[in-house]
């Protein structure tokens, strides 16, 4: 089997697995939150990521074509799944056909393929995609309809949830007539328990255990900080398949932790929020081992990895606490992004018997020298 060459720091490192199936790999790690956040919100969740995935495959062949390319050589690296997977997954439940179809071609035609296609684009696709639509649309992205069926998974009258199915497709598509008399949205969910944090929200978990309610029961309200654990669970997969190195995870999690701690005080909690939360109630998780680990857009050396995770922690939790975005995980990876080639120049490893880029610009002041 040909093996793939992976770009990292030298020696160069080499994977038995075609980038194909490391795609797929990373789409089977994304499962675990796929499945509890459908528990949770209901099949909008599911349906955000189909329908994306229809839309960015449709997207990537005519952008090859265009290009004249090969689309069966594009398609087959199913990298444009991943993204349309972690872009459906960020997109609140409920939400209206053309805001996908817009983020979709926005990551794919335009931070993708403007850029030289994969392995030139110098932003995540996916994050920059939902960016976009944050910007232009903060009312829709920052409110989740779920329609009342789509919790009922095994009622009487609606067994698999088939009453919530309809109400959810009803939602993206809204012109269709054959959803007109099952489309009745009741319900209305802000975007992550960060927003609640405002309020002092606590540990829901915990809550539940001492309250004796199930971690699972949607009144007990556990459901984010259980997506970020099946996140955190996806994670360690990537990490025991070694798909994905520690660095970026570690630093990016140890830095957002650590900045939660220093300013954590409990009478401004309400302001603040606690730590647990700002790791837990949010997309922290899935930021950390999906989005920022993106071998493309991420720092590549070791060293860089680890300031470039240490950048991207400050920066959220930064923006969350003192910005306008409390759900600033997109934001906070595009910034990494920008920084991450400067990162790998400044942080490159020493060649043997050559010195390091701070060394020798010392060099060059000293001497008077001005280096190419």
């Amino acid at each position: 089997m040909m093996k793939q060459r992976l770009a990292s720091s030298s020696p160069m490192q080499f994977f038995p697995l075609q980038t194909s199936q490391i795609m797929l790999l990373v789409i089977l790690a994304t499962l675990p939150a796929m499945l509890v956040a459908t528990w949770f919100f209901g099949y909008g969740v599911i349906l955000n990521v189909l329908f994306a995935t229809l839309v960015g495959v449709l997207c990537e062949a005519t952008i090859s074509r265009i290009r004249g390319r090969s689309v069966r050589a594009t398609l087959a690296d199913n990298s444009c799944l991943v993204t349309a997977v972690l872009f459906g997954m960020t997109i609140p439940p409920g939400t209206s056909w053309w805001l996908i179809v817009m983020g979709m071609v926005f990551a794919i035609a335009l931070v993708k393929h403007a850029y030289g296609g994969l392995g030139q684009n110098t932003f995540n696709p996916a994050m920059a995609g939902y960016l976009f639509l944050l910007l232009a649309y903060p009312l829709d992205m920052t409110s989740w309809h779920l329609p009342a069926a789509a919790m009922n998974f095994n009622s009487a009258s609606s067994p698999l949830g088939w009453q919530g199915f309809l109400q959810s497709l009803g939602c993206l598509f809204p012109f269709l007539p054959l959803l007109g008399d099952s489309l009745t949205v009741d319900g209305l969910a802000m975007a992550t328990p960060l927003i609640e944090s405002k309020l002092a929200a606590g540990n829901a978990i915990k809550a539940a255990l001492e309250e004796g309610t199930g971690l699972f029961a949607r009144s007990s309200e556990t459901g984010w900080e259980l997506i970020n654990f099946a996140w955190l669970l996806g994670g360690l997969f990537l990490l025991v398949t070694r798909l994905i190195s520690w660095h970026i995870p570690l630093s990016m999690i140890a830095s957002t932790l650590i900045m939660s701690l220093l300013y954590y005080s409990p009478s401004a909690v309400a302001v603040l929020g606690t730590p647990y939360l700002h790791l837990f109630g949010s997309a922290t998780m899935m930021g950390a081992f999906f989005i920022a680990t993106d071998p493309v857009s991420a720092a590549t050396g070791s060293r860089a990895k680890i300031a470039y995770g240490i950048i991207i922690g400050v920066s959220l939790y930064s923006i969350r606490v003192w910005g306008s975005y409390l759900d600033a995980v997109a934001i906070a990876v595009l910034f990494g992004n920008f920084c991450a080639p400067l990162l790998d120049r400044l942080l490159a490893p020493r060649k043997y018997g050559h010195p390091g880029l701070f060394s020798k610009l010392l060099g060059d002041i000293t001497t008077g020298k001005s280096s190419p």
